[in-house]
């Protein structure tokens, strides 16, 4: 009899954690993407890698696809680089968005999170992401602002918890990385990185 009073707002509270539990371990997922994606632009690996596909220097889907996927490629100094996919395999890659800018300095530098634009339909249409980190000749010292956003996919939770924050049941998790890059040198096919 007094399970079946308390075994209900048990089991609501129980579903409760775990909700917030996924949300947050979704984003300490993409926390850690965010700072090895990082790691890629801090060294100039994604700036200078000539990679399998041709490109020299990584493109906007090519760094993308370099947190989803992985990456292989030769590095400026001609020595092999493979990385590893980085983004973990709960998080999809089709819900992911990379915003790369530069800042002339740390007071300025915006770390805001691009606003997604939405249809009549709730169908994103415009993610304000931008992909820019480079300036003429090497790179060195140069502040470069990552952010990595993550649609996840929720609902309403028990006990009234509701962390929906975009249309069709979205919550938008934001991980970013701030950081100045390490001196590199271009590869000898570039004039800039």
């Amino acid at each position: 009899m007094e399970f079946a009073i308390i075994g209900p707002a048990f089991l609501a509270l129980l579903f409760a954690i775990l909700y917030t539990m996924f949300i947050y371990l979704a984003q300490q997922m993409l926390e850690t993407a965010a700072q090895s994606a990082g790691r890629l632009l801090l060294t100039g690996s994604a700036q200078t890698t000539q990679l399998t596909n041709g490109h020299v220097g990584m493109s906007a889907s090519d760094f993308k696809d370099a947190i989803c996927n992985g990456v292989s490629g030769t590095g400026a100094n001609g020595q092999a680089i493979t990385v590893a996919p980085l983004l973990p395999s709960m998080l999809s890659c089709s819900r992911l968005t990379v915003n790369v800018t530069t800042a002339s300095t740390y007071n300025v530098a915006s770390t805001s999170s691009p606003t997604f634009t939405y249809d009549s339909n709730g169908v994103l249409t415009s993610t304000g992401a931008n992909y820019s980190y480079q300036s003429n000749g090497g790179g060195q010292n140069r502040i470069v602002i990552l952010q990595l956003i993550y649609l996840w996919p929720t609902g309403r939770g028990p006990l009234g918890l509701n962390m929906i924050d975009q249309p069709n049941a979205n919550h938008k998790l934001v991980a970013t990385s701030v950081f100045t890059t390490e001196d590199y040198s271009c590869s000898a096919s570039q004039t800039s990185c």
